[in-house]
């Protein structure tokens, strides 16, 4: 699917069917709804990255509440913020997610059933880079958010589609507002071959900076799900941004959390088969700048 173009070395900007989502879906919505500071993004100046990061939280907002910020004594809503965050992060995790995914994992058998599990989905962002990673293989997508904002967006995503025809990205999609063993077992169950053919795929795309991540009970129904479909296939898929760039504390969070992750699922505990830090750049929405040296941690482990 040439959906996301690479022009030259580790640069990613999208096609024309990915421009047209971003306009439509993102850019309009956003310089409709949010005019002062679409004009702050288009015109780069410098303290609207400070604007966003504080009125989202650093990207921790909860995004189903309304949010008063009191430098611009504006109130934000939840469809507002989603909007930000799509502007201001998307692309950069959009573009992370299909680097990592054309340059470490497996291509996808055009025999083998995919259930990729996207553990804070958001707005279908790294659904939308593994389509183009994986082009028109059979692919179940089950979408997982905190926030109902967010997978009321990843729907109208995935319903706009890849293409002028408007087919869906995904036929088989499911989206979930929380994660519990009984649930994803149930969609399992739904979706999985008994044959042993179909890979299991956990994504975790900045999935671990959330601040409410109950770490415990994550490995608890990732062992569950490990113990019944352990015929399968199975790849985990951890990215963050680059523990360097961090505040120590933070960054302390969020690698611990992984590290537990790790030494809870101990079936993988040595199968690590990819773990760096990459580098790419990436073209903006609005303004069309280029981002430079954008980073991104990542940790590929799979099982059997």
């Amino acid at each position: 699917m040439s959906y996301i173009h690479r022009p030259h070395d580790n640069y990613y900007e999208p096609g024309e069917s990915l421009k047209h989502l971003f306009e439509e879906l993102i850019v309009l919505p956003f310089e409709h709804n949010l005019p002062a500071l679409s004009e702050h993004v288009k015109n780069n100046r410098i303290y609207y990255w400070e604007d966003i990061a504080r009125i989202l939280r650093q990207g921790q907002s909860d995004f189903d509440e309304v949010s008063f910020d009191k430098s611009s004594s504006e109130y934000y809503f939840p469809k507002d913020k989603v909007s930000i965050y799509c502007v201001h992060h998307m692309p950069r995790h959009l573009f992370g997610s299909y680097h990592i995914f054309t340059n470490y994992l497996t291509p996808i058998n055009e025999k083998n059933k995919v259930v990729f599990i996207d553990f804070g989905c958001g707005p279908l962002t790294s659904g939308i880079a593994f389509r183009a990673f994986a082009g028109q293989r059979d692919i179940t997508y089950l979408g997982i958010d905190s926030s109902q904002a967010m997978l009321d967006k990843a729907a109208s995503m995935n319903k706009y589609g890849p293409n002028k025809y408007r087919e869906p990205f995904f036929d088989k999609f499911e989206l979930m507002q929380d994660y519990d063993y009984n649930h994803l077992s149930r969609l399992l169950d739904k979706y999985i071959e008994n044959d042993g053919t179909t890979k299991i795929i956990f994504n975790f795309c900045y999935f671990f900076s959330s601040p409410t991540l109950d770490i415990d009970n994550l490995s608890d129904v990732l062992i569950q799900i490990m113990k019944e479909y352990n015929q399968h296939k199975m790849c985990l898929i951890y990215q963050n941004p680059d523990h360097r760039s961090l505040p120590e504390s933070r960054r302390l969070k969020v690698s611990g959390k992984w590290e537990t992750l790790k030494t809870n699922l101990s079936v993988f505990r040595s199968r690590a088969s990819q773990s760096d830090v990459e580098t790419f750049s990436y073209c903006r929405l609005i303004n069309g700048l280029l981002h430079k040296n954008a980073n991104v941690c990542y940790e590929i482990l799979c099982y059997g």
